[in-house]
């Protein structure tokens, strides 16, 4: 009886650190109408606070300090980005980034791409979506100057999107957005 008792006490916290952890296939970010979603009601834009994305995703995240603190989750493909202020977290979310793939490594990237679903304004955002959809489709979104190359800038209802594309601009590699503040 004690063995089977010990034995309990030891899977117990195994069993809740993994359900902690969402399934990557079961991660699902829609962003319509100035609303940001992880799940299926879950505003992370009223607010942008970082511990409802956290609390959505789950444990398990590599954080990392620096100009953001950066919440990396590996096997999700997702990092979230927590503002700074004097040198502290902030608790409000700065960015959030979507890699479809990984084609360059660094302390932030992920080590796997994103396999959930990412949605905006009803169009289902995969490695596969082009530049010409996103600007069909998207309507009533405004193009800005983006700052790298092969990146493009969309922005509507105070949000605005990065879409990373490949050096071929045929394979869509990262999704990058968060509030607006450009005017």
């Amino acid at each position: 009886m004690k063995k089977h008792f010990l034995l309990a006490l030891l899977i117990f916290p195994a069993v809740l650190f993994l359900n902690a952890q969402r399934d990557p296939k079961d991660v699902y970010v829609s962003v319509k109408s100035g609303e940001v979603n992880f799940g299926k009601k879950n505003n992370v834009a009223d607010d942008w606070n970082v511990q409802e994305g956290l609390d959505y995703l789950g444990s398990g995240a590599r954080a990392r300090d620096g100009y953001n603190k950066t919440y990396t989750y590996d096997s999700m493909g997702v990092v979230l980005f927590e503002s700074m202020v004097e040198k502290k977290p902030s608790g409000k979310i700065s960015e959030i980034q979507i890699h479809f793939s990984i084609p360059e490594k660094n302390d932030v990237v992920p080590k796997t791409g994103f396999t959930g679903k990412l949605a905006i304004e009803n169009l289902r955002i995969t490695s596969f979506t082009s530049l010409a959809i996103l600007k069909e489709k998207l309507q009533g979104y405004t193009e800005t100057d983006s700052y790298i190359e092969h990146s493009h800038r969309l922005a509507k209802n105070g949000i605005y999107f990065y879409f990373q594309f490949d050096k071929t601009d045929t394979q869509l590699v990262k999704v990058s957005f968060g509030q607006d503040k450009r005017k």
